[in-house]
């Protein structure tokens, strides 16, 4: 399959605001991320440094802020656009969810919406899990895993899949997928069989571009199951930079099967202390006390990420997925964050628009094409601002069409008179 090249983010719907939509959603620690009596994260407490007390090392620079607030959307398109993505893969756990989940899919037809005023794309990455227990606590037998994805993905379908703004390839909707552990029977292993992802895409009335992901403890997987695998962040823990086992299965499915394109991913680093709270220098696994432990992988100054982004190059990737763009629990996000130590359990600066900067300059590489000028990068910021400043919509939409007509002259002096 002939393509261009296509540079997407792995991005999360699920945080909320209690003046927006009455909650925190994932900004707070929930009691089934960390070990029963642990320290839990609550943004209503402020923190000695004047900040809310997030589920994250890193603040965004704009704060907390609300998933379904189409500003917000607005803001997170416009800045992914300066940098030169062509979209989001959104975490998805179907239409209707449990208490942590129930706002995630609303907000994803409010990020769908915007994009398509903006000419951006969405494509989502369905959790397997959310067909599973104790997503499903009512679930019983892998029949009925199946039939939740069916209907699933009969509501993706026909919601998200025909808009105009969906990521297509070929002229089929792009699905990715995510999962835990390993394939299995048991009707507690949430993972799909690739014999039941046929029957669940029999199901819809047009094909999908399915795309599944690996991870190092997957090596049986076959990737001639799939119309692609992209790898997932823990191909990069640790100091790895490379998975030449994933690169190797990746070029030899290419030529010998259905495998339709090379898909890559690149990676910031990794970094959980926001969410679970243990010792200084104890790392992620099970200690004497059973508990979970954080798992820490360091930036390295942004080494790490120019490093994952020369290892993709390498190997010939032609869809490149950032992992992530604000999945802030993980610590693994690009988007912009304040330059300064939120927590002092995890001593750790933000980088600011580090991340976002390497991504411009490798967009460029990547795709052989010009982006915005690099002042660009900072405007949807200010334009964000604005926004909730009160001053009228008329003015911020003016700014915004400036902003994508590439007049750089326009947008910044629209902001400059309206004093942000």
């Amino acid at each position: 399959m002939e393509m261009k090249p296509i540079l997407t983010a792995h991005y999360v719907a699920g945080y909320r605001t209690p003046d927006y939509s009455g909650a925190w959603g994932q900004w707070k620690s929930e009691s089934g991320d960390i070990p029963e009596g642990t320290q839990q994260h609550n943004p209503d407490h402020l923190l000695p440094n004047g900040e809310r007390d997030i589920a994250s090392v890193y603040m965004p620079v704009v704060g907390t802020y609300d998933s379904g607030d189409p500003d917000l959307c607005e803001y997170h398109i416009l800045l992914a656009k300066a940098a030169g993505l062509d979209g989001f893969v959104v975490d998805w756990f179907g239409p209707h969810m449990e208490q942590r989940h129930m706002q995630d899919d609303a907000n994803v037809r409010t990020l769908l919406h915007m994009a398509n005023k903006l000419d951006f794309k969405i494509a989502l990455c369905f959790e397997d899990q959310c067909c599973f227990p104790p997503l499903q606590p009512m679930v019983q037998n892998r029949e009925q895993t199946v039939n939740q994805a069916k209907a699933a993905l009969q509501s993706a379908q026909d919601i998200f899949f025909s808009s105009p703004a969906y990521l297509r390839l070929n002229g089929r909707p792009v699905l990715t997928t995510h999962n835990q552990g390993k394939p299995g029977k048991d009707w507690n292993t949430p993972f799909f069989t690739a014999e039941e992802w046929k029957e669940i895409r029999a199901d819809l009335s047009g094909d999908i571009f399915l795309m599944q992901n690996y991870q190092p403890v997957r090596h049986g997987i076959s990737f001639t199951d799939w119309d692609s695998v992209y790898p997932w962040v823990s191909v990069y823990y640790s100091d790895y930079d490379t998975d030449e086992t994933f690169w190797e299965k990746s070029h030899s499915a290419r030529e010998h099967g259905n495998y339709q394109f090379i898909s890559g991913l690149v990676n910031p680093g990794y970094d959980d202390r926001g969410t679970v709270i243990s010792s200084p220098g104890e790392c992620r696994g099970t200690g004497g006390d059973g508990q979970r432990k954080p798992r820490v992988f360091s930036r390295r100054q942004g080494e790490k990420y120019t490093a994952t982004w020369e290892d993709n190059l390498t190997h010939g990737a032609q869809f490149i997925q950032i992992g992530t763009w604000n999945h802030h629990a993980q610590g693994t996000g690009i988007e912009p964050v304040k330059e300064i130590v939120l927590h002092r359990s995890a001593a750790v600066p933000g980088s600011g628009y580090r991340e976002l900067i390497t991504t411009r300059e490798y967009a460029m590489r990547f795709k052989q094409k010009k982006l915005w000028p690099l002042p660009a990068l900072f405007l949807p910021e200010r334009l964000y601002r604005l926004r909730k400043s009160g001053a009228p919509e008329t003015r911020g939409d003016r700014i915004r069409l400036y902003l994508l007509e590439g007049d750089l002259t326009g947008s910044s002096l629209g902001l400059e008179h309206a004093g942000v």
